[in-house]
C-alpha cells in the first residue's frame, strides 16, 4: 500500500510540473478533423478581430492574439499536431511541449493572409514579435493624438538643506516624454518654431526638467509635473520620486534624524550656539558628554532632530576649527 501511494504522489508531482496549455482546437474553434483550409479561416477571423491595428493598447487583446497564433501554428505543423492529438500538455506521455521561439511569425501571418508587416527592425521569433506589433501601434496613435499619453517616472536627489526649507532641483525625464519649453506646442511664444525641441514638441530621448521642492518635503514624495510625460491626447504626466541624501554622519529613523555633535570642554560647560547639518542648535551650560539635545522640527517634514553630545578636547578642537572655515566661506 505505501508503495502505491508513492507512485500517486510521483503522478502528480509529474502533472504538476506541466504547464497548463488549452487546447489549440478549442482556441481556434475548430473540430479536431478540421482541414488545413478550416483551419486557416477559423485563424484568420479570429485574427482580424484581435489585429494590433484595431486594439492598440489593449493588453487583453495582445495576449488573445498571441494565444490564437501559437495555436494556428501548432495546428499547421503536422509534427506539431500530432503531438496535439497524442493529448499533448495533458499527458506526459506525449511528450514536451512545442517550442515557439524559432517560429518564423511573419511566415504564419502571410500563410492566413493576415496582414501584419514585421519591419526591417522588428524581431521576426519569440513572443518579443507580439510586444512589437501592439506596442508600435500604440505609439503611432499616441503620436497623432488618438491615445492618453503615458506616465513617466524619474527621480531626484535633495540635500537636507533643499528638503527642510524648499528650492529647485533637475530631473531627467525618460522619453519620448512632452517638451518642456513648448509643452508639445511646438512653437515658441514668438511665433517660431521650439527651440528645445526643434518644432517636434516632444524629446525623443527624454529631457531635463526643473522641479520645485516644496519645504519639509518627505524622502519618497512623488511630486507631479503634468503633462510632461509621454507624447498623446492629453499628454501623460511625469511623477518625479524625491530621495533625501543625508551626511555619513546623519540616521534617519522615519522622518527623525540623529546624529553626534564633537564639543570642546569649554562649550560644555558654558554653553554655546551651534549649527550641525544647517540647523541652529543651542548647548546649555553644563551639558554632559553623552547627553542628548532635541531640536523640535530639524528632521525631515518638520520631524525632530536627537543630537547626542560628546565632548573631547582634539575632536572638539577639529569640529571648532571646521566650523571657522565653513563661516569664513
Amino acid at each position: 500500500m505505501q508503495r502505491q501511494h508513492h507512485r500517486r504522489v510521483g503522478w502528480y508531482r509529474y502533472h504538476a510540473a506541466v504547464p497548463a496549455v488549452r487546447d489549440p482546437y478549442q482556441v481556434l474553434g475548430v473540430p479536431r478533423d478540421a482541414s488545413d483550409d478550416d483551419l486557416k479561416k477559423a485563424y484568420r477571423k479570429l485574427a482580424l478581430k484581435y489585429h494590433p491595428d484595431r486594439n492598440p493598447g489593449d493588453k487583453a487583446a495582445e495576449e488573445r492574439f498571441k494565444e490564437i497564433s501559437e495555436a494556428y501554428a501548432t495546428l499547421k505543423d503536422p509534427q506539431k499536431r500530432a503531438w496535439v492529438d497524442r493529448g499533448g500538455g495533458r499527458s506526459p506521455q506525449a511528450g514536451p511541449q512545442p517550442d515557439f521561439s524559432t517560429v518564423d511569425w511573419q511566415t504564419v501571418f502571410n500563410d492566413a493572409d493576415v496582414n501584419v508587416n514585421l519591419g526591417p527592425d522588428m524581431p521576426k521569433t519569440g513572443s518579443a514579435v507580439f510586444d512589437a506589433l501592439f506596442g508600435v501601434m500604440t505609439n503611432v496613435l499616441r503620436a497623432q493624438g488618438a491615445l492618453p499619453g503615458e506616465t513617466r517616472r524619474s527621480q531626484a536627489s535633495v540635500n537636507l538643506k533643499t528638503a527642510r526649507e524648499g528650492g529647485t532641483t533637475t530631473a531627467q525625464v525618460p522619453g519620448p516624454s512632452v517638451c518642456p519649453n513648448c509643452r508639445g506646442r511646438r512653437l515658441e511664444d514668438d511665433g517660431q518654431p521650439c527651440r528645445t525641441c526643434g518644432g517636434r514638441g516632444l524629446k525623443r530621448r527624454g529631457s531635463r526638467v526643473e522641479v520645485r521642492i516644496p519645504a519639509g518635503v518627505r524622502n519618497g514624495t512623488q511630486l507631479r509635473l503634468k503633462g510632461l510625460g509621454g507624447p498623446g491626447n492629453p499628454p501623460g504626466d511625469a511623477y518625479v520620486e524625491v530621495q533625501i541624501e543625508l551626511p555619513d554622519s546623519v540616521e534617519r529613523v522615519g522622518n527623525e534624524l540623529r546624529t553626534t555633535v564633537h564639543l570642546l570642554p569649554s562649550e560644555a560647560r558654558q554653553g554655546a550656539d551651534l549649527h550641525v547639518h544647517g540647523v541652529p542648535v543651542t548647548v546649555p551650560t553644563g551639558t554632559q558628554d553623552g547627553d542628548v539635545i532635541v531640536v523640535p522640527q530639524g528632521g525631515i517634514a518638520h520631524a525632530d532632530m536627537r543630537v547626542t553630545v560628546q565632548v573631547g578636547v582634539w575632536s572638539g578642537l577639529f569640529r571648532w576649527a571646521r566650523d571657522k572655515i565653513s563661516t569664513t566661506r
